[in-house]
């Protein structure tokens, strides 16, 4: 019965084909907004965590547990300005060979060296250093990783000094391991409870154009369907023919959907959300959240098809009187 349903979805005229393009449309726009509202939510996650180093003395309960054999260090977090940007700046200096290392280098800089992230890199290059350059001592020796970065547009430098010389400025203190990451702060906790609400907010118009191209051309599906009923159909068997239109202009819009998604991806990084873009490899979508939309969506087309088209469950004659006969 199925493959009956499928080849009169596919075989059914020029009016069937236009309903299962206009169906899997209107699913493929939807299932789009969705995945793109479910990765933004999961990028907002990805950026906070990123950045949870940075507040390394804010709470003992960020700290990551020290390693065996590790030596302190000296920690001074501050922040610097320059054009209405921020910068976070991080002084180190290490007390031993085994002191912490901060994610995305590969060691802590010595006294007269740094590593800036590739916007602040680029950033030093373009002014002049009387501006700018002349605020961090040393030279740099490479670049911060995104493993460290909220975005790549971060404005981050960590610089080295000698023990004796970072122990006599207020503020430094001595840490024995780099905080962990943590979950999303307040600032961005909003906006990740407003995306969410968004996306599920994105399943009632999926939901409403498949029931609306459901709907279309009614009154000669149900004459098709009264034939089929007349041909000796159950109502069951009536039901699943417009369950299977239903459900494969929804699999196809749903594919088109996913395939809309990761074209789309890299520009939808670039939206600052939080006024910072994202990687585009942050806007991410987890595999049990993929399953569940690849499988969910169909399901959902599939359902609301079956309510959609409850007069067919008539007899056949109840549908030949509520037809309209045509004028003469």
């Amino acid at each position: 019965m199925i493959r009956l349903a499928f080849r009169l979805t596919v075989s059914g005229g020029r009016e069937a084909v236009t309903r299962l393009v206009i169906t899997a449309v209107a699913v493929a726009v939807g299932v789009g907004l969705l995945l793109a509202a479910l990765a933004a939510s999961n990028a907002l996650n990805a950026q906070s965590l990123r950045r949870g180093w940075l507040d390394n003395t804010a709470s003992p309960r960020h700290s990551a547990p020290a390693a065996p054999g590790a030596y302190p260090e000296w920690w001074l977090r501050s922040q610097d300005q320059y054009g209405g940007q921020g910068i976070d700046r991080v002084d180190v200096a290490a007390l031993g060979p085994h002191s912490p290392v901060p994610p995305g280098i590969p060691a802590l800089p010595g006294p007269g060296q740094y590593y800036a992230s590739p916007a602040l890199a680029a950033l030093l290059r373009s002014v002049p250093a009387g501006q700018l350059g002349d605020r961090y001592p040393g030279h740099q020796i490479g670049t911060i990783g995104p493993a460290a970065l909220q975005s790549p547009g971060s404005l981050v430098i960590v610089i080295g000094h000698a023990p004796a010389q970072l122990a006599r400025v207020p503020g430094a203190t001595r840490v024995t391991s780099i905080g962990a990451g943590r979950s999303i702060g307040e600032s961005t906790e909003g906006i990740a409870a407003a995306l969410g609400i968004v996306a599920l907010a994105l399943l009632f118009p999926v939901l409403v154009f498949i029931s609306t191209a459901t709907r279309l051309a009614a009154a000669r599906r149900e004459q098709r369907f009264a034939a089929m009923r007349l041909a000796g159909a159950t109502p069951r068997q009536v039901s699943l023919v417009a369950a299977v239109e239903a459900a494969t202009a929804a699999i196809t819009g749903t594919a088109a959907g996913f395939g809309l998604f990761f074209l789309f991806r890299a520009d939808l990084a670039k939206i600052p959300f939080t006024g910072q873009r994202s990687f585009p490899a942050d806007m991410s979508l987890s595999p049990v959240t993929a399953v569940v939309v690849a499988l969910g969506i169909p399901a959902a087309a599939a359902v609301v098809a079956h309510l959609a088209l409850r007069r067919v469950r008539i007899s056949p004659l109840g549908t030949a009187q509520r037809t309209r006969a045509p004028r003469p």
